[in-house]
């Protein structure tokens, strides 16, 4: 993949989840941790608008990512991750509350295209800032479509409304590959090796595959499914993916995208709707 083919990604999944908000009520409150939508926005805005600052300003990115870490640090390591996300969107409130609906929306736009045009100014191999640790700036992107879709999914739910997924939800389904090892360590646990093999169809019909068929663990099933829940917005109960072994089991169960300290996703039947 390109970074212009990222781009062209992300922006798709933007404009999913924009034609979505264009008649919701910005302050219904969605599943995810009693965030209302007009939250979910504003994340889209801070964090995006952080992402082109590390692609086009590097010192200005350390000092706004130093700004976001120190408001919404949270009192004590152990602090419930409902009261972590609550101080996420305060901060982000105090930041962007002067904005009506209509003027967040615009803002989250023009911030799409900044985003989009710092990030084809890179170099293809290019690697930038980023909070765990620098990424190239195709992943970068690819974690902003990530989020996208995580954060979007939560808007979705509210509104009971099926998302018309293209293959551009591969990058989302990598990413939760990516971050396998991840999930492992930040619990204390040792990844598996060998990695579990994975079989995902796309929302086109086409069969996906990673690692080696002969592993003793499997996970197969649909992309969106499997991404629902790498980014923690279903109980794998709640899907219809096939896992099989001890490995792939414990992964299922711990598999987390969004870097942070262990968070586990929700239980069976609490996000599930038909």
């Amino acid at each position: 993949m390109s970074l212009r083919s990222a781009c062209d990604d992300l922006a798709e999944e933007v404009a999913a989840l924009r034609e979505l908000t264009a008649d919701a009520d910005p302050g219904a409150v969605t599943p995810f941790y009693g965030w209302r939508v007009v939250d979910s926005i504003k994340h889209m805005v801070m964090i995006d608008r952080l992402a082109t600052l590390s692609l086009s300003d590097p010192e200005r990115f350390k000092e706004e990512h130093a700004r976001f870490a120190e408001g919404t640090k949270p009192p004590a390591p152990d602090t419930p991750r409902e009261d972590s996300f609550r101080r996420i969107a305060l901060y982000e409130s105090s930041r962007l509350d002067a904005l009506s609906w209509a003027q967040l929306l615009a803002a989250w736009g023009a911030g799409q295209l900044e985003l989009r045009a710092a990030a084809l100014a890179q170099k293809e191999d290019a690697k930038v800032a980023w909070f765990a640790a620098p990424m190239r700036a195709e992943t970068l992107v690819n974690a902003r479509q990530m989020e996208t879709w995580g954060y979007g999914q939560d808007v979705f739910d509210l509104c009971r409304v099926r998302r018309a997924e293209g293959d551009r939800i591969r990058n989302v389904v990598e990413f939760g590959l990516r971050t396998m090892g991840f999930s492992f360590a930040n619990r204390g646990l040792t990844p598996p090796d060998p990695k579990p093999f994975v079989a995902l169809t796309a929302p086109s019909g086409a069969v996906w595959t990673w690692n080696d068929p002969a592993s003793p663990s499997r996970v197969e099933g649909a992309a969106a499914d499997f991404c629902l829940v790498a980014t923690q917005r279903r109980n794998v109960a709640d899907t219809g993916l096939a896992v099989s072994g001890e490995a792939a089991k414990t992964w299922m169960n711990i598999a987390q995208c969004i870097a942070g300290p262990p968070a586990n996703g929700p239980p069976p039947g609490l996000r599930a709707w038909k």
